[in-house]
C-alpha cells in the first residue's frame, strides 16, 4: 500500500480533500521538508453518480499552497476538467468502476450458471444432483478467470485515465509530486480519487536513462516514460497492487518498487 501520513479533511460543495497535517499541533498544515517518497499528500474525492458533482479545485489550490506548493492554477485546472472530468471519460470511470465490475460478474455468473444448465436438461443430463454441481462449478470457475483477465487489464497503462493525465504530471513532476485517479465504494456511491503523491524525479530520471541508452534511448525519451507512466504508477501505488519492488531501488527498504524500476519491469522487461 502507499505510504501515507497522518490525515485531516475539509469538505465543501460536496466534494473533500484529505491532507497531511502534522502530530504536534491538531489542524496545523506543516510542510515535512522532504516526504518520502510514495507518500500520499493529497487525495481530493467526488461522488462519480452524481453529474453535478466535481473536484473543488479552488480548495485543492488553497491546500497545495497550505503546504508550501506554488503551481499555477489555471494550466492544470484546465487539463484535469479536459482530461478526467469530461462526461465521456466520466462514463467510463464509472462502467470501469469496483462496482460495476462485482455486477457485471455477479450477472455473468448467473447466465452462464442458467445457460449451462438449459443446456445439460436439453441433453437429458441436468436431472441429477452431480449435474448441478458441474454446472456450478464450471460457471465459477469461468467468472474467476474473467475477474482475473479483468483485474490484469487494470494493472496495465489506461489511456483513458492515465495518460489523459500525463500533461498534468508534467506540470507537478517539477515540484516533486505526481498525480492518479481511482475509485472507491462508498455504499452505492462511486467516489473517485485523485492522489497527488510525493516523487521526486532525479534519482529515477538518471537510473531510467541509464537504463534506455543501451537501448538507443535519451534523457528525454526517460523523462517522457516517467511523465507518461505515472499517473498508473499512483492508481496502482494507492490500490495496493505495484509488484514487489526488486533490489536497488529508490523508496528506501520498502517493498513497494519506485517508478523507474515499475517502467522497466512492465515496459522494458528489465
Amino acid at each position: 500500500m502507499a505510504q501515507k501520513s497522518q490525515t485531516g479533511g475539509t469538505e465543501k460543495n460536496g466534494s473533500s480533500l484529505l491532507y497531511s497535517k502534522n502530530d504536534l499541533k491538531e489542524g496545523a498544515l506543516q510542510w515535512v521538508p522532504e516526504p518520502p517518497q510514495g507518500q500520499v499528500l493529497l487525495v481530493l474525492s467526488m461522488d462519480n453518480t452524481c453529474p453535478s458533482s466535481s473536484f473543488d479545485m479552488d480548495l485543492c489550490a488553497d491546500k497545495l499552497q497550505s503546504l508550501g506548493i506554488q503551481v499555477p492554477m489555471d494550466p492544470w485546472r484546465r487539463l484535469i476538467q479536459e482530461g478526467v472530468l469530461s462526461p465521456r471519460v466520466r462514463r467510463y470511470l464509472f462502467y470501469s468502476s469496483r462496482g460495476c465490475q462485482i455486477a457485471m460478474a455477479m450477472v455473468f455468473y448467473i447466465s452462464l450458471w442458467t445457460n449451462l444448465y438449459s443446456t445439460l436438461q436439453l441433453c437429458s443430463l441436468g436431472h441429477s444432483w452431480g449435474a448441478g454441481v458441474l454446472v456450478t462449478l464450471v460457471a465459477l470457475a469461468l467468472t474467476v478467470l474473467v475477474i482475473l483477465v479483468i483485474d490484469g487489464h487494470h494493472r496495465k497503462l489506461n489511456v483513458n485515465t492515465d495518460v489523459r493525465l500525463a500533461a498534468v504530471n508534467e506540470i507537478f513532476i517539477k515540484h516533486s509530486i505526481i498525480l492518479g485517479i481511482t475509485d472507491v465504494l462508498d455504499g452505492p456511491h462511486n467516489i473517485l480519487q485523485l492522489c497527488f503523491v510525493h516523487f521526486s524525479p532525479q534519482p529515477c530520471l538518471q537510473a531510467l536513462a541509464a537504463h534506455i541508452t543501451h537501448l538507443q534511448g535519451t534523457q528525454a525519451m526517460a523523462q517522457q516514460l516517467l511523465v507518461l507512466f505515472s499517473a498508473c504508477y499512483v492508481r496502482l501505488l494507492v490500490m495496493g497492487r505495484l509488484p514487489r519492488a526488486s533490489p536497488g531501488g529508490h523508496l528506501g527498504h520498502s517493498s513497494i518498487p519506485c517508478l523507474c524500476q515499475f517502467i522497466q519491469s512492465t515496459l522494458l522487461c528489465s
